[in-house]
């Protein structure tokens, strides 16, 4: 097991001047948010001592922590939401009894006598009274930002409330724009629910970067052991293929149900299946990263011996393993976010949109996907055209551009026929993504004779996938992308797939760190 560097790295350094803090915007927080915070983050601490071991109780911890908050966001929604119904009972029952008021004989007398009690009322001794109430009921403090709301909205209240002119017009049958109902009534647009959505955002946090640092943890310590199949050969690929073939159907059998929940629309089985998947790829997964390590130790067998061919079958699976990795992890996002939005949470936007469109949504889209095309037959005369290769990882950089733009060249190399060829990805740092040299990737995009991205050389410009525009009519694309501020399973929506790659403790040389994500992608875009 690789030991913990006792020489301080340069991105250790580096991130060791952050002081690991928190953001200041998240500081805020209540305590029990705080600490998701400063769980997710001691992720990249735990990561930087190479002690895999402890990165795996780190992430068990981030994913404990998770579920546990997200168990009490749901109480808290529960209360809110009871909160909510009474006030609006109550409020309604208010407007009738007015009514009645401003039709009888009474209705002067009672006008006068309500602002007489308003100028006598100690307003702010009530306030702190019902506070303290709906914190009780709710479990958590109502935040100073609202509470300072509250008395500025409830100051004066006698003279916004225009009494007299609001009886007038409730007798008249009208109960728009009456200014005593506005100070009195509650507000339905924006339900009682202090902090419940910033809650979830973090709790989403925590469960992904648990997960994430859970499967890189597992992954380094397999590989670590060195166990895998010796004298691997043609006869074993099959079997090598039935291992991603069953995850797909894993995946793919649980995101139909998702589908079919959210179609029918019954809040309690959106959430109870969505729950049940979540826990199906915790416990699921870890075969498929024990597998993953497997294919590594085997494709540096294969390679050592010589069987390049053989080395490029088997990493061609491992690239598929990877993805369906990245899969779940965003599924696991999205699953908790829509039981978060099922279990009294305000909607979000992105969640609205998919319950609105899915009854016109297919499951599933196929991809662009490029011709297949062998590096040592790539030439001039395939110039333009829309190409897939794939080979070995030889170098992968993320040179500083002219103007800032943020590009990534990759070399791939086929061992087979010692052919290479270059390719460039826009807008992404591979290098922070993971991709890792002696990984083996597979892209699709345009090849070019002499790409200005590649300074005149030949090479394939990698295809951004159109996920947005994809995800309108593809479910499975559009449940994926709920998890995109949290984690992507495509970096950058480049149309490039890579192979798990270990984490080395030379963090000098970029193409070595395999679990990059967990050090330079934003704990929430």
């Amino acid at each position: 097991m690789p030991q913990p560097n006792v020489h301080p790295s340069k991105t250790y350094l580096s991130l060791l001047r952050s002081q690991f803090n928190l953001l200041p915007a998240y500081k805020v927080q209540n305590p029990a948010l705080q600490r998701l915070f400063r769980e997710a983050i001691a992720v990249q601490k735990t990561l930087l001592t190479f002690s895999w071991n402890q990165l795996e109780q780190q992430a068990r911890l981030c994913l404990g922590l998770g579920y546990a908050e997200f168990r009490n966001l749901q109480s808290r929604a529960d209360n809110a939401s009871e909160l909510n119904q009474i006030d609006h009972r109550m409020g309604l029952e208010f407007l009738y009894v007015l009514r009645g008021i401003a039709i009888s004989e009474s209705r002067d007398q009672f006008a006068t006598n309500l602002e007489d009690g308003l100028q006598q009322m100690d307003i702010d001794s009530r306030l702190d009274r019902l506070l303290a109430k709906a914190e009780e009921m709710v479990g958590s403090e109502v935040p100073n930002s609202i509470v300072e709301r509250l008395r500025t909205r409830l100051a004066d209240i006698g003279i916004r409330a225009d009494i007299q002119a609001s009886m007038e017009g409730l007798a008249s049958g009208d109960t728009e724009n009456i200014s005593l109902l506005n100070a009195y009534l509650p507000n339905t647009d924006k339900p009682l629910n202090p902090g419940l959505e910033s809650g979830a955002d973090a709790v989403m946090m925590c469960l992904c970067r648990g997960l994430l640092a859970l499967v890189h943890a597992q992954f380094n310590n397999a590989v670590s052991t060195g166990e895998h199949k010796p004298g691997f050969s043609t006869d074993d690929i099959g079997e090598v293929k039935a291992i991603t073939r069953e995850f797909t159907d894993f995946i793919e059998g649980w995101q139909k149900q998702i589908y079919s929940a959210v179609l029918i629309g019954n809040p309690e089985n959106i959430t109870n299946i969505s729950l049940l998947f979540a826990g199906e790829i915790e416990r699921n997964l870890p075969a498929l990263i024990g597998a993953q390590a497997a294919m590594h130790n085997v494709i540096q067998e294969l390679l050592g011996r010589g069987s390049g061919g053989l080395a490029e079958r088997v990493g061609d699976i491992a690239v598929d393993a990877h993805f369906l990795t990245r899969k779940a992890i965003a599924s696991h996002v999205a699953c908790y976010r829509l039981a978060a939005s099922t279990s009294g949470l305000e909607i979000p936007k992105d969640i609205k949109e998919l319950q609105k469109n899915i009854a016109s949504m297919s499951f599933s889209t196929a991809l662009p996907n490029g011709k297949n095309v062998e590096l040592a037959k790539l030439s001039n005369h395939l110039d333009g055209e829309f190409i897939e290769v794939r080979g070995f990882v030889k170098n992968v950089t993320s040179p500083p551009q002219e103007g800032g733009m943020l590009l990534s060249h990759i070399k791939l190399h086929d061992p087979s026929s010692d052919a290479e060829a270059n390719a460039v990805v826009r807008f992404s740092h591979l290098p922070h993504a993971g991709v890792t040299k002696g990984a083996f990737c597979r892209l699709s995009g345009i090849f070019r004779k002499s790409s200005s991205l590649l300074s005149g050389r030949p090479g394939v410009e990698v295809d951004a996938l159109a996920l947005a525009d994809i995800g309108e009519n593809s479910f499975d694309i559009a449940f994926m992308r709920l998890a995109s501020r949290w984690f992507q399973p495509w970096r950058s929506n480049a149309n490039l797939y890579w192979s798990l790659g270990v984490q080395s403790p030379d963090s000098s040389d970029e193409t070595s760190q395999g679990a990059a994500e967990l050090l330079f992608t934003p704990l929430i875009r």
